[in-house]
């Protein structure tokens, strides 16, 4: 054979092969059961893959040969990664089996202790929230998922666990927001910015409900809400989310501002991307939304935008800075018109505003066999320009070294011992608002977790001083203490007793400011807040068949000292202007109360809050059915030692409940799947609130009958129904209200009307 011919038949052979591919097949199966599952993903790095059908078959094709990573998921299921050789073969066969999801019985949570352990294992309640939740309910901001938990109330920006907080216009929270473990209170008012917080790239939300003052500062007498952000891992993950909202019209018995026209629309979107680049970790996410507002005068928009670099300098020892900024445009609404035109601000009551947030956060953290030393630490200016005649500057600095050490000690599984120094400094300043102000927290904390057998114990200290223009206003030794013991498989006692304490913050203090037509007064002499929790609960793990459930009962108590509370009054003078005439006989009470009218903060000097809760979780999967719930009632009595009188001589027995809280909280959600189409609902109760400002009731029109026709409390439904069109793409159409109830969270602010969502998510 002629040499020039067998380098042609060299070249046709190597073509050959070259182009060769390769099948891939097998089956999909339960691993407990032996079961074929269908419509399993089967994934490869660069986004392509495939499906298995209704037989649990599954067939993906190689062009080349080479290791794979393949990514196999399904609801209700493990996620498996598996690596295999692909030969250059014209076929081979893996088959591969799924462990059923064990999330509920085998969630774990870092915050109770600031290091990971499974919930069965902790001292005190805990709540987990996932990305799926805020999915499902299309949460566009982080107060909206945490008002649909069981024992969570939010008023108007105001979070309140279990009823520790009130209603204060967001100034100062008795539960402290953190976010990848640092805090997210401003420097000014102590407030949280909800829309500030990324949710679209949020990992899991741990709530604590009980004092976490020990081991988080002030603030968190009341509990903690940690945001814990995703990182990424071996194969890239882009996620996009688009919403349109449509407002419907307002319920029959208020007036239909418009009537007419066509009724406020919202829409908004959010990107997030997280990929590994060698020894480089990168987080980027951008949220945009658009919203006409519920009611007449309220529009928003804003536009937030994070980045997170994490770099692994060697082994264990990483650097990482993560930087986020926040755009919001908005209208504060005060209170309505009267209670048949609430969906109309009252002459006068909206106030507008320009917010702009930004936060960096540089670290280095070291992590050895045993050891673990970290240095955090977080820049955090807040910026309010109210209508161009005033503004509100915070800046916070904010650093914390920690120390974590496991020891080995013979008779025990696990002893930790965690200890940090904080230092914390806040610079304020405004016009006329706050005036120029700074205040410093600086404190050292320790704590010791140590587990014997099936009994695990935890005890903590910290020491925190609270320094107000430079003169040490407070300092507070507080500790804490509990237990929890594993009694039998599944099932945990626990015990915990915590202090708590929080510093007044600047606002306060200092402020002299308007909120809408109603002006925030201060107290420079307010004396910190101080308590003592109690909490007793168990939690019971189950599994029957391929149901998965778990039930967790507390009962709870926390005494309360020099409580911080706003009281609204109207504190008209002995003589009358000029002004005051005119509206007297035009009859514009509004104008009046808006003159006189004060939100000002006093300390309680005795109260106490007592309670129980029980929550039923469980989820299941059958064949091609899959249900998941949860359902959440929370009773809570808020004791106020030394009511004060009634100005309308209302009973004694009305007015020492502390102000702006619910006896009975209901949180309740379920949801079915078949195949890829979902069907669920969000039902929460809260029952009347039975005490608040008696001056409300003098000035605000249309009060006292609402309230009289909402004594039975407020039912709210939310529906929903979604399709995973495939692997990668959602539809979910959702109901807001979908009974269009008319209620009202605080006076004279009416909740939002029936409201229909169109999703779309896009995962790849």
């Amino acid at each position: 054979m002629p040499h020039f011919l067998r380098f042609f038949l060299c070249l046709v052979l190597f073509s050959t092969v070259s182009r060769a591919q390769t099948v891939l097949t097998g089956k999909i199966t339960d691993l407990s059961t032996g079961q074929l599952l269908s419509g399993v993903n089967i994934l490869l790095p660069d986004g392509s893959g495939t499906v298995s059908d209704m037989h649990g078959q599954y067939r993906l094709t190689f062009e080349q040969p080479g290791t794979y990573e393949l990514r196999v998921s399904y609801i209700g299921f493990e996620m498996r990664r598996q690596k295999i050789v692909i030969t250059g073969e014209g076929s081979q066969r893996l088959d591969l089996a799924l462990r059923q999801n064990s999330q509920i019985l085998q969630q774990v949570v870092v915050t109770a202790s600031r290091f990971e352990q499974k919930r069965e294992q902790l001292t005190i309640s805990t709540t987990v929230i996932k990305p799926s939740d805020v999915t499902a309910n299309n949460s566009v901001t982080a107060d909206d998922i945490l008002n649909r938990t069981p024992g969570i109330h939010v008023l108007r920006g105001q979070i309140s666990i279990r009823g520790s907080s009130g209603y204060t216009l967001g100034v100062g929270s008795r539960v402290m927001m953190l976010l990848d473990g640092l805090p997210l209170l401003t420097a000014e008012s102590g407030e949280v910015r909800w829309n500030f917080i990324p949710i679209e790239n949020v990992e899991q939300i741990e709530v604590i409900k009980g004092s976490g003052s020990a081991l988080y500062g002030s603030s968190a007498l009341g509990g903690v809400v940690h945001f814990r952000s995703a990182m990424p891992d071996s194969i890239p993950q882009t996620k996009f989310t688009w919403f349109n909202t449509f407002y419907d019209r307002p319920p029959s018995f208020h007036t239909d501002p418009w009537a007419g026209g066509q009724p406020p629309v919202a829409v908004g979107m959010s990107l997030s991307h997280r990929q590994r680049f060698g020894k480089l970790d990168f987080v980027g996410s951008l949220n945009v939304v658009g919203d006409q507002g519920y009611r007449v005068g309220e529009p928003s928009k804003r536009v937030r935008g994070n980045v997170h670099f994490r770099y692994q300098l060697a082994k264990g020892l990483h650097v990482g800075l993560s930087a986020s900024h926040l755009i919001d445009s908005t209208r504060l609404y005060t209170f309505w018109e009267s209670d048949t035109n609430a969906f109309v601000p009252a002459a006068g009551s909206t106030n507008p505003q320009l917010n702009s947030r930004s936060m960096v956060d540089p670290y280095i953290t070291w992590e050895g066999k045993r050891s673990k030393h970290s240095l955090r630490n977080r820049f955090y200016r807040s910026y309010t320009n109210y209508n161009n005649e005033d503004f509100g500057l915070g800046e916070m600095y904010y650093s914390e070294y920690q120390f974590q050490h496991r020891f080995s000690i013979p008779w025990a599984s696990s002893s930790v011992l965690t200890a940090g120094l904080v230092n914390q400094r806040n610079l304020i300043r405004s016009d006329r608002l706050f005036g120029t102000q700074n205040t410093d927290n600086r404190s050292a904390y320790a704590q010791f977790d140590q587990e014997i057998g099936r009994f695990t114990y935890g005890i903590g200290l910290r020491h925190e001083q609270f320094i107000v223009n430079g003169r040490l206003k407070e300092q507070n030794p507080i500790a804490r203490a509990g237990f929890n013991v594993r009694l039998w498989k599944g099932f945990s006692l626990r015990s915990s007793y915590g202090q708590g304490f929080r510093s007044p913050s600047v606002a306060e203090m200092f402020s002299n400011t308007f909120i809408g037509s109603v002006r925030l007064a201060s107290d420079p002499t307010l004396l910190p807040e101080s308590s003592r929790a109690f909490e007793v609960g168990f939690l019971q793990n189950f599994k029957l068949g391929g149901f998965e459930g778990q039930l967790d009962v507390a009962w709870f108590r926390t005494d309360y000292s020099h409580m911080i509370e706003y009281n609204f009054g109207v504190f008209l003078p002995g003589v009358y202007d000029a002004q005051d005439s005119i509206w007297i006989a035009a009859g514009n009470i509004n104008a009046l109360a808006g003159k006189y009218a004060r939100f000002q903060p006093g300390n309680i000097v005795d109260s106490y809050i007592s309670g129980i809760e029980a929550i039923l979780s469980g989820k299941g999967q059958w064949n091609n059915w899959g249900v998941q719930f949860q359902l959440g009632y929370t009773y809570t009595n808020p004791i106020n030692k030394n009511p004060p009188l009634s100005t309308f001589q209302l009973p004694v027995d009305l007015m020492r409940f502390l102000k702006y809280r619910y006896l009975h909280l209901v949180r309740t959600d379920v949801q079915l799947q078949y195949k890829r189409l979902m069907l669920g609902a969000n039902v929460r109760y809260n029952s009347v609130i039975l005490n608040i400002d008696e001056d409300f009731y003098r000035f605000m029109p249309g009060l006292s009958a609402y309230r009289l026709r909402s004594i039975k409390g407020d039912l709210l439904a939310d529906l929903r129904v979604g399709m995973a069109v495939n692997t990668f793409f959602n539809l979910n159409f959702i109901v807001r209200n979908a009974g269009n109830r008319s209620w009202m969270p605080i006076p004279g602010n009416i909740g939002e009307q029936r409201n229909f969502v169109i999703q779309m998510q896009c995962s790849f």
